[in-house]
């Protein structure tokens, strides 16, 4: 990345899909209904951060020469699964916590990071180290909205890549999404959309077929 605004785009990628869904809500919805469902918005927010490892993405609009993009696609892949790993171990966690929040969370924690990321826990080691996760204590019960988000993300790309080619360069794009996505707004339930928007309910495939894909 050759220069501080390149990269601040870069970076600034997820944020900017929540706020170009903020804009799109259709204006004659009632005002309470002008709003975002939290795993879609994730979604997009997704979707768009991952675009600085779009080779097309990375080529026409940042303009960077690669020579070789597969390192890229394999790259995400291989954050896909170790953010889902992770995903697991935080869901999991919550879920031990709400239930007994008086259990020894210590040796809670320790034993879901070895069941779901194969991490040796330190040996005699007691101590909050949950604790240092800050969503656990200022976003709780969110964690698992970030693995809906790329379920949901894969599934947008791949409908938007069948009807009209894909996300980079292509204003039909953009109209799927505003008309089919952002539009609706909460007057429809989250699944709903995502059901009317792709024509198929939510499934997995979509990004386990991205993931197997990188590594073909």
């Amino acid at each position: 990345i050759d220069s501080e605004a390149t990269l601040r785009r870069v970076i600034d990628h997820p944020e900017l899909g929540h706020a170009a869904y903020g804009l799109g809500y259709d204006e004659t919805l009632p005002w309470l209904l002008r709003d975002c469902h939290l795993t879609v918005t994730e979604g997009i927010a997704i979707m768009m951060g991952a675009l600085a490892r779009d080779p097309e993405w990375l080529r026409d609009v940042a303009g960077f020469e690669l020579e070789d993009s597969r390192g890229l696609l394999t790259a995400h892949a291989a954050d896909a699964l170790v953010f889902t790993r992770w995903v697991l171990v935080m869901t999991h966690f919550e879920r031990e916590l709400y239930a007994d929040p008086e259990a020894d969370l210590d040796t809670i924690w320790w034993g879901l990071v070895s069941r779901f990321q194969g991490l040796t826990p330190p040996e005699s080691r007691k101590a909050p180290d949950w604790a240092a996760k800050i969503h656990i204590a200022c976003a709780p019960v969110y964690y698992h909205t970030y693995l809906y988000g790329h379920l949901i993300a894969a599934q947008l790309r791949a409908a938007i890549h069948r009807q009209v080619g894909g996300l980079v360069g292509r204003p039909e794009a953009g109209a799927f999404l505003r008309e089919r996505v952002f539009a609706p707004g909460a007057s429809v339930r989250w699944d709903h959309l995502l059901e009317q928007a792709t024509g198929e309910p939510l499934a997995a495939s979509f990004y386990a077929a991205e993931i197997a894909a990188a590594y073909d």
